[in-house]
């Protein structure tokens, strides 16, 4: 197994690089250092199309090659790295190599150079399709915080053990959200309506049960890990970016359940992954 990164020479995808390294490193994984290439063409205009051009392809390979290599240099010889060209869309090849992977990373954005391995729109596919968890690099806060959202579902407990071991491996503490609401039902509830013992009180005395069965085995497992919980009524993904912006690193699930939670479907995901103020894991 290992770790895989995208690089095309961009300041983000060399930030990427480097995260990913550390990551590898913490793990005891080989990293492979992964850039795309297009197959270029020329337009014979007049109708006639677009045909291969071979000798330009191998030009194009070359220097795929290049840049595949000069990320493989950034990381030194902390870990055992690779590097690889291939020709094709970013987002297949990403994907392709996490079949094959423990973790795939890439950068929030990159250049429209010979890879464009890193749009936003690649990040999104990667993010979507990859089977192993997905790592987003951007520019986090100095505060050493791991945030994971939570819910009750399969997925955001395959989040919260994610997120307990990355906590562990690099010794942050861990701030666990877990926003809950009950306007799903089909009427606004507004806490004013109801006085105490209501509706509000009962769903938040469920979701406050749900919150300590979750965590409980992993208190257990992982004793080395400073567990905050934040239990607050509102938009998951409103109090999960402004968790972003005093952490880390962020562990999301790629989707969650339905009902008073609906803490990680993938509409919260995906506006996660462009507007959190942190790196951001997406584990599926």
């Amino acid at each position: 197994m290992s770790v895989v990164v995208g690089y095309d020479g961009s300041d983000v995808s060399a930030a990427a690089v480097r995260f990913a390294a550390h990551e590898a490193k913490m793990r005891g994984l080989d990293l492979e250092v992964l850039t795309a290439w297009d197959q270029p063409a020329l337009d014979l205009g007049m109708g006639a199309g677009a045909v291969l051009d071979p000798g330009v392809s191998d030009v194009v390979a070359q220097q795929a090659a290049a840049i595949a290599a000069e990320g493989a240099d950034l990381v030194g010889s902390a870990v055992t790295v690779t590097s690889a060209a291939v020709m094709g869309p970013a987002a297949a090849a990403l994907v392709e190599r996490g079949l094959g992977a423990d973790l795939v990373i890439l950068g929030s954005q990159g250049r429209h150079a010979v890879s464009d391995l890193l749009l936003g729109g690649v990040s999104r596919q990667v993010a979507a399709h990859c089977q192993c968890p997905v790592i987003v690099v951007r520019d986090s806060p100095a505060e050493q915080r791991v945030v994971v959202g939570i819910d009750g579902s399969p997925q955001a407990g395959r989040a919260l053990d994610f997120a307990f071991d990355e906590a562990s491996r690099r010794h942050w503490s861990l701030q666990v959200v877990h926003a809950w609401d009950v306007s799903v039902i089909g009427f606004d509830v507004d806490a004013s309506t109801y006085p105490a013992g209501g509706i509000l009180d009962d769903v938040k005395e469920a979701e406050t049960r749900l919150s300590a069965e979750v965590l409980a085995g992993h208190r257990t497992r992982y004793p080395d890990v400073e567990v905050e919980v934040v239990l607050r009524r509102g938009a998951a993904s409103q109090l999960l970016m402004e968790a972003s912006a005093s952490a880390g690193l962020m562990v999301i699930g790629s989707r969650g359940r339905g009902g008073f939670a609906s803490l990680l479907l993938g509409s919260v995901s995906h506006r996660l992954l462009h507007r959190s103020q942190c790196t951001i894991a997406i584990n599926h």
